[in-house]
């Protein structure tokens, strides 16, 4: 059996419509783009079966584990039902927010949604620097410090450079346990203040720079 390629699935929301603040991840989980049942193979030799029954929905960010649009809906106090994704698409079109993600086609070193583990064949650069250049975006938003640097190497830097940027913690599990040094010294840590309690204040204050 041959090393599973992962395509990316939606690439770019919302298309042909104006996007003033940018929300960029890394990819999707293996489970989120391959097919429910569907055999595949990682670099470790490793075969899967693919197992979709831990998604919310079929959207950025939208397994189980990720809480991405909790802690946006939050922060700026939004009134929306994360089960009816399509209000949440409208809110993004009518608010001029685009998403989307660094990497387009990928292999994986093992059966793990982690960016460590992801092992990019073709990255989103075209279609990032597309958006930088057709539309006024003021803000940029990165959901890891992975997706930041492979941005800053990635990306042509004078097309962005006036654009502000914005690094969030990881809204997987694993942000709570690896907070980048960067955050931590914008945002010392307040007594008492726990990792999750830390994560939903810091986005707080960076979705609300506009």
């Amino acid at each position: 059996m041959k090393i599973t390629i992962e395509e990316h699935p939606w690439k770019i929301f919302p298309k042909n419509t104006p996007i003033e603040k940018l929300i960029i991840g890394s990819f999707p989980p293996n489970k989120m783009v391959l097919v429910n049942g569907e055999k595949t193979m990682y670099l470790d030799g490793v075969e899967k079966v693919i197992d979709r029954n831990t998604i919310k929905f079929d959207f950025f960010y939208g397994s189980e584990q990720n809480i991405f649009w909790e802690l946006f809906i939050n922060s700026l106090n939004l009134n929306l039902d994360l089960t009816n994704i399509d209000e949440l698409k409208k809110w993004l079109k009518k608010n001029k927010w685009g998403v989307t993600d660094i990497v387009l086609t990928t292999t994986r070193k093992k059966d793990s949604p982690s960016d460590s583990h992801l092992v990019p064949k073709k990255w989103n650069k075209e279609i990032i620097e597309n958006i930088i250049v057709n539309n006024n975006l003021t803000n940029i938003y990165f959901t890891s410090s992975w997706v930041k640097n492979k941005f800053d190497r990635i990306i042509t830097s004078k097309i962005h450079s006036k654009i502000n940027k914005h690094l969030l913690i990881s809204p997987s599990p694993s942000g709570l346990r690896r907070i980048p040094d960067e955050i931590i010294q914008k945002y010392p840590k307040n007594t008492g203040e726990n990792n999750s309690e830390f994560r939903r204040r810091c986005y707080k204050s960076e979705l609300n720079q506009f």
